[in-house]
């Protein structure tokens, strides 16, 4: 039973406690990526309906945003006695209301297009409050059609209706996903055209947005990863930074968020092309719940997988204090195979576990603490690759296998903590975030067909070839932010940002050798890097009128950086190759923007933005030519210029978001060889043209149709040398067209709702390189096609889920690797899964 709290300012009253249905108008739930945030709305009054008769006109200003601080304001302005049930209210926004009008015209307008209704109470005060389910069913047979939920989002640290962005972002639900099958990072980002994860045979890949890479050679993140508020990966090139962005499974996710276009003045360096945050649900300070899910999958050709996952929110303190545990192990059956000395069948199986606790404290209304802790281990027998030959892209012997002569274990163990602190002064919100981040990876990469001739010819019988590597990644931030009241003329937003991070990258090739010789070392490295940052950044909306607003940003860092480089064995020769550097740099990024308000359910927008990634030390070899490689490669960096428009039309029916940019992309970060070693320059530049269109369209409560699309036209405009590319050449890894198209039907069997539903993925033709490159050298990848159902019921205790992915069981080539084979025909393709099937059981509590 939720609490009901009086309106601020009024006398004390006894409370009433009522029964009260359960909701059944969908909520469209407010996810946090800044804990304290949420508390507040689940922690303080909120009011109620304004008194029912006419009354005279009064002045209000109340700001839009959360629903319930602007009723808050709403009470505080028009001195109404109101009243409200906290579960009812919180998640919820409002445009607010601005003007002369009477205190019933004022509340009508704050809650227009949220589900709730008002009444008169047995006191005379007005109550809000959310349609029980009876009537709500007894309504939706006479009333038009469903609309679609109103979703929010946190992109510019304020939570937003995301149509009011001005940027493009899309909002993936975790009940969505978890329909679809979708467990980890590929299968979210699968549905999002323009959006790309080139496979790394296990987790993680590089990730892309808006076709902004330089392909296998990439060595800084372009893409910015969070969860809620805090920070995740390395910011530098060191300890593999542009190759693990943190591939997190349902852990309790309420909804992913895809900030696309450069985020730099915000978020800082490494989101270049955009923002992947993970937003996970929070504690519940009214509501003893939780949930218990099983899932178990069918993959043709592979092995039998399971998933179990547990979620439980226990209220310590009604309004003050909660704490919310979730759990959950996955086990992948796998679905390649291995000739050869280490052959095997599903040699790619494993199982991933993970673990998360977050505590919610409000001591006070003003005052919100949230500590959260997350801990997730994957493991894999091995990698997921197949043999294939580059002129005809079929499998080099069998479909799925590969020539293994040793085992390829992987292990990522990654642990992330945060703390946010929020402190509300009425005129502006306070935050104190402070993170840290442990990421310990063990990897074993078979390369006997890359060095096995070698060896035969320095008379070496070796029955395999193994390169072992550690890798280690180390993050602590502090970042302070004062974000102005919602609603105003003016508004603002002005922070802090501290950064340390450290990197290790060991790793030991060998070969075992035939005969009982041993094990012999051909080359031992160590690598470690540190990187310091320090940045200040703010942004400032101007509202000129209530239809056209301008907003302006500016984010100014200073990073400095070392990295040390230990080389020993016959490999590197008779002298160790050691070697260190040092770099510093002061990289600005810019933000400029306008909206004009079309109507209230439409917008246009445009948008300038800048975007880098830091550059770094080379750590110069003795015998370096200093008229390569310099002592430090450059921050590369780009602006972006986007026109989009958004809209709810068709009595919200129908929303629609449409995006056309242009990226000027310089000082392309990029590898140079000097002495048989790999450095970094910067060479060349790019250009980056596209377009992006999201609709949403619900005729029906019965009927739900989806559709993305992404036209991206990615070239170099100059020569690439650290490429061997010309200018012309296009981009690798992004296919010029993209679309998902989706559509799902809800009805009900025997009382009990259901709904069945079917999506395709089209992603075009790519090139896993450059064209007449002989450093990167084209290999065109077809476009593929897969198809996906999805079907449930909800019954009164528990539902049931069922989905196939690729239920034509089509070949897809997601991405190749180049250069582990003495052949050069002969290369690895990480593929789309095979038909997969699944089904679910979801216990509510």
């Amino acid at each position: 039973m939720n609490r009901i709290e009086q309106g601020l300012g009024q006398p004390s009253k006894k409370k009433q406690k009522k029964k009260r249905p359960s909701v059944a108008f969908p909520v469209a739930i407010r996810h946090w990526v800044i804990g304290g945030t949420w508390a507040l709305m689940s922690g303080l009054p909120v009011l109620a309906h304004a008194q029912a008769q006419v009354q005279a006109q009064q002045v209000f200003d109340v700001s839009g945003g959360d629903l319930k601080t602007a009723l808050d304001a709403y009470i505080a302005q028009g001195g109404v006695q109101l009243l409200y049930k906290v579960d009812d209210v919180k998640g919820k926004v409002t445009r607010g209301v601005k003007g002369a009008l009477s205190p019933q015209e004022a509340l009508s307008r704050i809650l227009e297009g949220t589900p709730l209704l008002t009444r008169r109470g047995d006191d005379g005060a007005i109550v809000v409050y959310a349609a029980a389910p009876v009537a709500a069913a007894a309504r939706a047979s006479t009333e038009e059609p469903q609309s679609l939920d109103s979703v929010t989002v946190t992109a510019t640290r304020r939570r937003e209706p995301i149509r009011e962005v001005p940027m493009q972002v899309n909002v993936m639900k975790a009940e969505t996903l978890e329909r679809a099958g979708a467990k980890n990072l590929a299968d979210y980002v699968a549905e999002q055209p323009g959006v790309s994860l080139t496979s790394s045979g296990s987790v993680g890949g590089i990730l892309t947005m808006r076709g902004l890479t330089t392909g296998p050679v990439q060595g800084i993140a372009t893409v910015g990863v969070y969860v809620d508020d805090v920070a995740t990966g390395l910011s530098s090139s060191g300890a593999l930074a542009g190759f693990t962005p943190l591939d997190m499974g349902m852990l309790d996710l309420n909804h992913i968020e895809v900030l696309r276009g450069p985020q730099g003045t915000l978020y800082g360096a490494g989101a270049m092309s955009g923002v992947l945050k993970y937003v996970t649900n929070q504690p519940d300070t009214m509501e003893f719940a939780g949930s218990v899910k099983f899932g178990t999958t069918w993959t043709q050709g592979g092995g039998q997988g399971y998933s179990t996952n547990a979620v439980l929110n226990v209220p310590i303190k009604e309004d003050v204090a909660a704490v919310r545990i979730a759990a959950f192990t996955d086990r992948v059956g796998g679905s390649y195979n291995a000739v050869g000395p280490a052959w095997g069948r599903n040699i790619d199986r494993g199982h991933t576990d993970g673990g998360r606790i977050s505590l919610l404290l409000t001591p006070t209304k003003e005052l919100t603490v949230r500590l959260t802790g997350m801990v997730q281990d994957v493991n894999r027998q091995g990698l997921g690759f197949e043999d294939i030959d580059k002129r005809t892209l079929r499998p080099w012997g069998l479909d799925r296998t590969r020539q293994l002569s040793g085992r390829e274990p992987y292990r990522n163990r990654s642990q992330l903590f945060g703390l946010d602190v929020e402190y509300d002064f009425g005129w502006a919100r306070l935050n104190s975030i402070t993170s840290a981040q442990d990421v310990k990876i063990n990897n074993s990469a078979d390369l006997t067909a890359l060095y096995g001739p070698s060896l035969a010819a320095m008379r070496l019988s070796a029955s395999s070839a193994p390169l072992d590597s550690t890798v280690e990644q180390h993050r602590v931030s502090q970042e302070f932010r004062l974000t102005s009241r919602s609603g105003t003329t003016i508004e603002w937003l002005a922070g802090i940002y501290l950064n340390r991070e450290r990197g290790a990258n060991d790793g030991t090739l060998s070969a075992n050798l035939n005969g009982g010789l041993g094990n012999k070392t051909f080359l031992t490295s160590t690598q470690s890097s540190r990187y310091r940052e320090e940045a200040l950044y703010g942004d400032v909306t101007w509202n000129v009128t209530p239809a056209l607003s301008f907003t302006g940003g500016v984010r100014l860092a200073r990073n400095n950086q070392s990295y040390n480089s230990k080389q020993s064995g016959s490999l590197v020769g008779p002298v160790d190759a050691n070697a260190a550097g040092t770099s510093s740099e002061s990289p600005t990024t810019y933000l400029a923007a306008a909206k004009y308000t079309l109507s209230d359910t439409s917008n246009l927008y445009f948008r300038a933005a800048s975007g880098y990634r830091p550059g770094g030390p080379n750590a110069l070899k003795a015998d370096t030519d200093r008229n390569i490689v310099q002592p430090m490669f450059k921050s590369d960096s780009l602006w972006s210029y986007e026109l989009g428009y958004k809209a709810d039309l068709l009595d919200r029916k129908l929303s629609l978001e449409a995006a056309l940019y242009d990226i000027e992309w310089r000082d392309v970060q990029q590898p140079t060889r000097s002495g048989g070693f790999v450095f970094v320059t910067n060479a060349g530049a790019a250009r980056i043209k596209g377009g992006e269109l999201t609709l949403n369209w619900k005729p029906s409560k019965a009927w739900r149709f989806t559709a993305n699309a992404a036209l991206i036209d990615a070239r170099l405009t100059e020569d690439a040398k650290g490429l061997d590319a010309k200018a012309g050449t296009r981009l690798p890894q992004t296919p010029r067209f993209a679309t998902t198209l989706g559509v799902t039907h809800n009805f009900s069997i025997a009382d009990h709702p259901a709904y069945v539903g079917v999506s395709a993925r089209y992603t075009g033709k790519r090139d896993a390189g450059y064209s007449g490159s002989s450093v990167i050298p084209s290999i065109k990848m077809p476009a593929y096609t897969l198809v996906d159902l999805q079907a449930g019921i909800d019954f009164p205790r528990f539902s049931l889920s069922a989905y196939v992915r690729n239920l034509a069981n089509k070949r897809g080539i997601l991405s190749i690797e180049t250069g582990l084979a003495a052949n050069p025909n002969l290369v690895q393709a990480a593929l789309a899964p095979s038909r997969t099937i699944g089904l679910n059981v979801n216990v509510p509590f």
